[in-house]
């Protein structure tokens, strides 16, 4: 009986240990100094005592252009109201072609910009990011690789008109592209199967076979 419950035990253990043994390594990400866009960073439009909705910022990189993040969007959208904008981000989900364009989402948050899609890391930096723009054909042409789970998107940066209410589809919180180039190529996240695991589940496989044979030679003595 005692040897039993020992074998069962070390069974266990040995179970437990090759578990984690097949846990395939995610890979680690990327150094960086500081977070970009990170979501948890509230945006500050401006002095304490003055209403955050209304005022006018200076970050102007260009005639008539100012540099946002989505946040900064998100928080102040009276601010940047038919407001020109230059805007930096991924290019997620899909790309939904409508007339002589396509609508799709740029995410400017931390997996968009610095570290990859969730699944490639375990550096958990909050939620995503991101802000709804309408691309014109000319940008879209220049588009090959959108983001998901298992893949890193183009990251565009464009320019164009922010609206708080979009004045023909009525969606909140938009940006009409203007211009748009590719600043960072997308690419799929390489995942290939490791030497070590595919042997290890051979010999499980083998060992599986062994037992059921035992099991029915076993069987028929009886």
């Amino acid at each position: 009986m005692l040897i039993g419950a020992v074998l069962a035990v070390v069974g266990l253990f040995a179970l437990a240990s090759l578990t984690d043994l097949l846990r395939h390594p995610l890979p680690e990400p990327p150094a960086r100094d500081e977070p970009v866009n990170d979501p948890r960073v509230e945006i500050q439009c401006g002095a304490e005592e003055v209403p955050r909705e209304g005022q006018q910022r200076e970050e102007r990189t260009e005639a008539g252009v100012v540099a946002v993040t989505s946040n900064a969007l998100y928080d102040c959208p009276n601010v940047y109201d038919e407001q020109r904008v230059r805007y930096t981000g991924e290019v997620v989900g899909a790309l939904m072609a409508r007339d002589d364009g396509a609508w799709t989402q740029l995410n400017d948050d931390v997996y968009a910009l610095g570290l990859g899609p969730l699944p490639a890391h375990r550096d958990f930096r909050g939620g995503n990011a991101g802000i709804g723009v309408w691309l014109p054909a000319e940008v879209v042409a220049e588009v090959d690789a959108v983001g998901g789970p298992r893949a890193s998107g183009d990251v565009l940066e464009v320019v164009g008109t922010f609206h708080r209410v979009d004045p023909v589809t009525a969606e909140v919180a938009v940006i009409r592209v203007e211009t748009g180039r590719v600043v960072q190529p997308g690419a799929a996240i390489e995942d290939p199967p490791l030497r070590d695991r595919r042997l290890v589940a051979i010999l499980l496989t083998l060992l599986a076979l062994a037992l059921v044979v035992v099991e029915r030679v076993a069987a028929r003595r009886r």
